[in-house]
């Protein structure tokens, strides 16, 4: 604009140069007075100033080049602004508008002219434009209001609008800004903290939110509830109260200092499963309080806020104390069964210890018929009633978690041939074959627990037996190829032409006291506990029962247990179990004059000893306690070979009759073996542990007591 008037001053500057050379040269042609050289200075002048005209014509020509350009330039600024501009009249009337107004509201801008600018407003905004319109006109500072606007293409955009007045108040300009997606972000925002309050009011755990000075600046209706605190206390964010405390386990005032927040203050970091008790006035009464909390920081990692929540878990507590005394109650009563079984275990054993020995004694004198007969059958029913409770005792053992594997080197042959050999007999006298097929692939020597994996043997061919009328019974042990060289994979089946399971049955006679049906326990007896122990054994083992079986065909009972082998070579010579005990009888018997002191409260199995071991070493003198008083006596007076202890006696037991004779430390202490009808490895243990060097179970079994003496009598 500047230049603008400096341009206009030179130009009339210029004009009135050229008039006044125009009128000399007027009154040098009028008038001749004028020297030749006037004249030539004169068109000089004049040729310098056509020569300034010409250069301030293209000054002039430059400038509105330019000055067009700008109005382009700010014609497309205008026109494609980001908001759109229209001038209304105070009436509303679209007096002008850029493109980007008139592609706003869908109109071509020829036919926006003139038009109202209300046509384009919802209904529901309109009163809200034309407040705004009016208190434009009227007011001399801008106005703003927001719209719903209503394009020709019926679609519908927010609109911010702001405007002024001017040339004298008769005309407005307006700002038309889509702030559609601000809009859409502040609903959702909106939508969002409405959906999250909704989250947080009804949570069922109370929320605090504090700041650095501990002041509480936002809380759910759960916290003053699980705080006991009025909701004029939670606004007021009072932490601190003379009525309302903080409690430790015992009821006892929380210090300040170690209250959640404050702990989560000056440490820095988030608090986890903190268990406080909290004093709550308004009801009067007192609960314990699980806490989480965080810190919450800034990008400065600057402390700005603290996080706590909570949730009331008195029941639970006051639950977890109940179960802790139902735990105690449990572990009494289990303690208390233990001891139970133990006890039983030893009076039901002692008298059965007779029964067995005894009428065992007597198949062996002679007898007619008859008489072996009914000797045979109380003997036999005396070894079931045997079997029934060690199977009560073994499932209790196992139910109680407290049957341990015992492993150590065993010979699978050795044990497989005393297995079929225990059932031979029984075999024989169905008309069934018993067969054992080891195949050549096998190992001899492994690592195992002995004594349960032939219990598990003795129970699926004593199973196989009971169900099987004629054919034959198969135990087969076979390897299944490996590629590790430590270990072996052996498969045990026993396999049998018997009864047969119907289908439907054969999952549940491995569940505790089941068998197929209750005509099972009718015709053939047990209690049903076999395969459940069986199974249990071998779980421990890492193994289980498989069974294959056709109804009226037979059976197969299998499973497959990983065993470490032995680096001990095959022997394919070792004797076999009668051989043993033909060196075993042998060699006792070479003893003489041996002294033996049986220790034995019971006389009947005090008779019973003395009778075996009669048989074993005719010539050795036998010495009789019946307590433990007793044997210490003898002990002192005697010198023993060999002394048999029974465990429970009145007066001194056998633990601590043992232990008082070790105490006394004679140079040559006798060996003492333990007469035990406990079956437990504890009470196995705890014999050796006091001293004894050995055990041996009730009932007794000649060939068993026979190895005792050949070990131990020198």
């Amino acid at each position: 604009m500047e230049n603008f008037k400096n341009k206009s001053k030179v130009l009339t500057t210029l004009r009135q140069k050229a008039a006044k050379l125009l009128e000399k040269k007027q009154l040098v042609e009028s008038d001749s007075i004028f020297s030749q050289a006037e004249n030539l200075k004169l068109i000089h002048e004049l040729e310098l100033h056509q020569i300034e005209l010409e250069l301030q014509n293209e000054e002039l020509l430059l400038a509105k080049e330019q000055a067009e350009i700008a109005i382009d330039k700010y014609t497309k600024l205008y026109d494609f602004a980001p908001s759109g501009y229209f001038i209304l009249s105070e009436t509303g009337k679209v007096l002008d508008a850029n493109l980007t107004g008139s592609n706003m509201l869908g109109k071509v801008r020829s036919k926006l002219i003139n038009s109202q600018f209300g046509f384009f407003v919802s209904d529901d905004t309109k009163s809200v434009f034309n407040k705004f319109l009016e208190k434009t006109f009227k007011s001399n500072i801008k106005e703003s209001c927001e719209v719903n606007l209503l394009p020709n293409d019926k679609s519908v955009f927010y609109g911010f609008l702001s405007g002024c007045v001017f040339d004298g108040g008769n005309q407005c300009h307006i700002t038309v800004v889509d702030i559609t997606e601000l809009k859409l972000a502040e609903l959702a925002l909106r939508e969002s903290e409405e959906r999250y309050r909704n989250l947080l009011n009804n949570f069922d755990e109370g929320i605090l939110v504090h700041d650095i000075g501990t002041f509480i600046i936002m809380s759910n209706p759960k916290a003053a509830e699980l705080l006991g605190l009025s909701e004029e206390q939670m606004r007021r964010g009072l932490l601190f109260d003379s009525e309302w405390k903080f409690l430790d386990e015992n009821n006892t005032p929380l210090p300040i200092e170690e209250y959640p927040v404050n702990q989560i203050l000056s440490t820095g970091k988030s608090l986890k499963n903190f268990i406080v008790g909290v004093n709550r006035p308004l009801t009067n009464d007192i609960i314990l309080l699980l806490v989480n909390g965080f810190p919450v920081t800034n990008n400065n990692n600057e402390l700005t806020e603290i996080v706590t929540s909570f949730i009331d878990i008195t029941d639970i507590k006051l639950l977890e104390k109940e179960l802790i005394k139902a735990k105690l109650q449990a572990e009494s009563a289990n303690k208390a069964k233990s001891n139970f079984l133990t006890n039983m275990s030893h009076e039901i054993r002692t008298p059965l210890n007779g029964i067995i020995g005894f009428t065992d004694l007597l198949m062996k004198t002679n007898l007619d018929n008859n008489q072996a007969e009914y000797i045979n059958i109380v003997n036999e029913s005396a070894i079931i009633l045997m079997d029934i409770i060690n199977d009560v005792l073994d499932f209790s053992k196992i139910e109680a978690g407290k049957l341990e594997l015992n492993i150590e080197e065993v010979d699978l042959f050795s044990l497989a041939h005393q297995v079929i050999s225990l059932f031979k007999h029984q075999a024989n006298l169905k008309n069934i074959d018993l067969i054992l097929n080891i195949e050549s692939d096998v190992p001899q020597f492994i690592y195992a627990d002995s004594v349960r994996l032939k219990q598990i043997i003795v129970n699926l061919i004593g199973n196989a037996l009971k169900f099987t009328r004629v054919g034959k019974i198969q135990l087969e042990i076979k390897e299944i190829a490996s590629s590790s060289k430590k270990y072996a994979t052996i498969n045990f089946s026993v396999k049998d032409t018997g009864i047969g399971i119907k289908h439907h049955n054969q999952e549940k006679i491995f569940h505790s006291f089941v068998q197929e049906d209750t005509s099972t326990t009718r015709k053939f007896g047990g209690t049903g506990l076999g395969l459940a122990i069986s199974n249990q054994l071998l779980e421990l083992m890492g193994s289980k029962l498989s069974l294959n079986s056709l109804y009226g065909r037979g059976s197969d009972f299998n499973f497959s247990i990983e065993l470490k082998k032995s680096s001990k070579k095959r022997n394919l010579k070792a004797a076999v179990s009668d051989v043993i005990e033909k060196n075993i009888e042998s060699g006792v018997a070479s003893h003489k004059q041996s002294k033996i002191l049986i220790v034995e409260d019971n006389r009947i199995n005090m008779l019973l000893a003395k009778k075996l071991i009669k048989r074993i070493i005719p010539n050795c003198i036998i010495f009789e306690a019946s307590d433990g008083k007793e044997a210490i006596k003898l002990y002192k007076k005697e010198k023993l070979d060999i002394i048999l202890m029974d465990i429970q006696m009145p007066k001194k037991n056998g633990f601590e009759t043992t232990l008082e004779i070790r105490k006394l430390g004679h140079s040559e202490d006798p060996p003492i073996i333990a007469l035990t009808a406990g079956i437990f490895v504890e009470e196995k243990e705890k014999c050796l542990n006091s001293g004894m060097n050995d055990y041996i179970s009730k009932p007794i079994i000649q060939s068993e007591l026979e190895q005792i003496l050949h070990k131990w009598v020198k």
